[in-house]
């Protein structure tokens, strides 16, 4: 009795099978390798984390509140809730387009061949096992060092420094003028549903939390007048933010060097915005994506010091040791 022989092809043997299977062992590291070296790019603790989520919330609550609800009640009239809503798309654009900005935008010294030679004004980092140059620190969190580096901004998760400065600013600025530009209107809003404006509507402004807890306001007034109060208590803080960043920007300075009084890099409030901002400074204001050319590589700075002048003693960090702070 004879059967029919079917071609080889049918009936894969078991070094095919085995192959197969490897492939999708392959498939399946590479995607837990990009995972892993995704999330190593992008360190995020706790804190970072809770920060940029709050903020996040925040800032896409407050714009829909402002949008849907409280615009459409306040001004009558359909050609200006148009004007009003588009200036307020731009400024809330403006806000997540510098943010992420300031997320995405790689101010560290991991893709800089940094020399093995000690060189003047440069200083070791014995965590990173390399030489740093001048204005760079150390950050912890990052794991790294970075740039110019002014400070750890918790609910970015990144560290502002050189390159992402620029953004960070423009961010504080949208920011508060999106607050008070939203206040603006809750004050119009907010009133008529607390019963008038009177000490007792001003208390509840204040601590709405506790009015609701005793039953004095429903779900619905809690939450509008907890988004009222938080877009003006923010816009006073940022403001100081963007004020105080504003300050050592025209000085040129970061938070360390302003601590200890180091007025170096300081070239006049015109070269400084420059040297903060970019050549196209201006540009910065309209958007993120605009190319602003810095004239620092972060290698190496401008400085006000003649060839004659002495350093100051901020500048011999612990024998040429790096220095770290947080």
């Amino acid at each position: 009795m004879q059967y029919n022989k079917c071609p080889l092809k049918y009936f894969p043997s078991k070094h095919v099978k085995y192959k197969i299977l490897a492939n999708k062992n392959i498939v399946e590291k590479r995607f837990l390798h990009q995972s892993t070296m995704l999330f190593r790019r992008f360190r995020i603790n706790f804190s970072d984390g809770f920060s940029f989520g709050f903020l996040a919330v925040s800032v896409v609550s407050v714009f829909i509140f402002e949008i849907l609800i409280v615009l459409p009640e306040v001004e009558k009239r359909q050609n200006v809730v148009y004007i009003h809503s588009i200036i307020g798309s731009f400024i809330f654009i403006s806000i997540l387009g510098n943010l992420a900005k300031v997320i995405l935008t790689d101010t560290s010294t991991k893709r800089i061949m940094l020399p093995s030679l000690l060189k003047p004004l440069w200083h070791f980092c014995s965590m990173c096992e390399a030489n740093a140059p001048p204005r760079t620190h150390h950050c912890d969190r990052c794991n790294c060092c970075i740039l110019k580096r002014d400070h750890h901004c918790a609910f970015a998760g990144r560290c502002i420094g050189l390159k992402n400065f620029r953004f960070f600013l423009v961010f504080l600025f949208y920011l508060s003028i999106g607050c008070f530009y939203a206040s603006m209107f809750n004050m119009y809003f907010i009133w008529d549903y607390l019963g008038g404006f009177s000490l007792y509507s001003v208390v509840c402004h204040i601590v709405p939390f506790v009015f609701f807890i005793f039953g004095y306001l429903s779900f619905r007034v809690f939450i509008y007048t907890l988004l009222s109060v938080l877009a003006l208590i923010s816009g006073l803080l940022v403001f100081n933010l963007f004020i105080l960043h504003a300050r050592q920007m025209l000085s040129n300075q970061t938070t360390f060097e302003r601590n200890n009084s180091i007025k170096t890099y300081d070239l006049g409030w015109k070269r400084n915005i420059v040297e903060c901002l970019g050549e196209k400074w201006y540009m910065t204001l309209i958007s993120p994506f605009f190319d602003s050319v810095l004239p620092s590589d972060g290698l190496s700075f401008s400085t006000n010091l003649n060839s004659n002048t002495v350093l100051p003693e901020s500048y011999a960090l612990n024998q040429n040791v790096r220095h770290r702070h947080v």
